[in-house]
């Protein structure tokens, strides 16, 4: 039983039993005795009561009269009556209209009314605990439905931000993607407008040299020649663009690809370069462990790939300082790979991660005064993917670098 004392109410006309209930419980209980059901009705209007037990034989109002008002007026509290086993009539209606706990003949015995009343309080404190946890996951549901309430129209409003953000940043992207095409096109146009006058100034310096060649003093030929060195880079800018410029409209295009030997290309190219990098004593060596090495690609991609490494690696070896570059082809497996390694300056950290993004300049500089355009290594590692393969470099600060591409081998007839 709870520590908690519980309020009886007992109803009899004979003041000795009221006398006897009140002795036998009264240490247990809160004990209120009434001799009638006016008494009692009075005593139910001024004090809290959770057990009524009234005899059913009583003046003015019988006992089922009387417990048939309690249970409109006082719904939560338990009724017991007293009865003999001959009020039979009067324990069905009691029973079925009064909605009692239980009814007790008399004379009751005091262990049976004891176990009765303990019975009684423990069923009275479990309905008020189901009671009382009903109320609490009502209120608890009732909260749950309020911030349910209160988060879904925090989230429509969030979501409806987010729409509105998105809608601003959609045409902040489209007037973006205007501005750049804008940019893109004016770019175009610019290196087409100077593709022409740079041919013309090359082909101008050609023939005055070839109408002067005897007539040149030590400087002017040391001029004429930096001159044609820088129509050169020009050149290049203008391609290195062109080239951008081309892969990126048509960056859904397959390229057509057949069978190249790479052992047929890349030796001429070295040879090609092999003037220029004398002017900086710097010497290209060509390896290869095969006599014959083809890979499925495109002749112009491979041309214009190691075009751009060889060219760089020429553009930062030091010097006057008998450095050198090495290019070797190596079949490893299904697998060709073509490194171009020099003995320049080396790629710093932030190097490394910027490396092929357009228009990055390096922390390392060109070592004859040669212009760089940033485009390059871009245009390497897009033309490498468009043949499948795949590009990285290997570097330390001061210990030159090694561009390495792989290509699947050709495997056809």
């Amino acid at each position: 039983m709870s520590a908690e004392k519980y309020s009886i109410l007992y109803i009899d006309d004979e003041v000795v039993n009221l006398n006897v209930f009140k002795a036998t419980f009264r240490r247990d209980y809160h004990i209120h005795t009434a001799s009638s059901a006016v008494e009692g009705v009075s005593i139910l209007q001024s004090t809290p009561i959770d057990l009524i037990i009234t005899d059913q034989r009583m003046p003015k109002m019988t006992g089922v009269e009387f417990l048939k008002w309690c249970k409109i007026e006082y719904p939560d509290t338990l009724r017991i009556i007293l009865t003999g086993f001959s009020d039979t009539d009067a324990i069905i209606t009691a029973i079925n209209e009064c909605d009692i706990y239980r009814y007790i003949a008399k004379p009751w015995d005091g262990e049976e009314m004891r176990l009765t009343l303990k019975k009684a309080f423990e069923a009275y404190q479990l309905k008020r605990d189901n009671r009382k946890l009903i109320a609490d996951l009502k209120e608890a549901k009732e909260s749950l439905e309020q911030k349910v309430i209160q988060r879904t129209a925090e989230v429509t409003l969030q979501k409806e931000e987010i729409e509105r953000k998105n809608n601003t940043l959609e045409s902040q992207n489209h007037q973006l993607q205007d501005l750049d095409n804008e940019r893109n096109n004016i770019i175009s146009m610019i290196v087409h407008d100077l593709q022409s006058p740079v041919n013309r100034i090359n082909g101008l310096v050609e023939l005055f040299m070839i109408e002067n060649q005897t007539s040149f003093s030590e400087n002017q030929t040391f001029y004429l020649d930096l001159i044609k060195r820088n129509i050169a880079d020009a050149s290049r800018h203008i391609r290195n663009l062109l080239d951008i410029r081309a892969l990126e409209k048509n960056s859904d295009y397959h390229t057509p690809l057949m069978k190249v030997s790479l052992t047929e290309i890349l030796p001429n190219m070295v040879e090609g370069y092999k003037e220029q990098a004398a002017k900086k004593k710097v010497k290209l060596h060509y390896e290869t462990n095969a006599d014959t090495v083809y890979i499925n690609g495109n002749e112009d991609y491979i041309s214009r790939i190691f075009d751009n490494l060889i060219s760089n690696a020429v553009k930062f070896s030091p010097k006057n300082m008998d450095s050198n570059i090495f290019v070797k082809i190596k079949e490893n497996g299904e697998y060709v790979s073509i490194s171009v390694q020099d003995e320049g300056q080396g790629l710093s950290e932030d190097d490394k991660k910027n490396l092929f993004k357009k228009f990055q300049k390096l922390s390392a500089s060109p070592t004859n005064g040669e212009s760089s355009s940033g485009l390059g290594l871009s245009i390497v590692k897009t033309l490498t993917e468009r043949l499948f393969g795949k590009v990285w470099a290997e570097s330390k600060p001061r210990s030159g670098t090694t561009f390495i591409v792989e290509f699947p081998k050709y495997f056809g007839n």
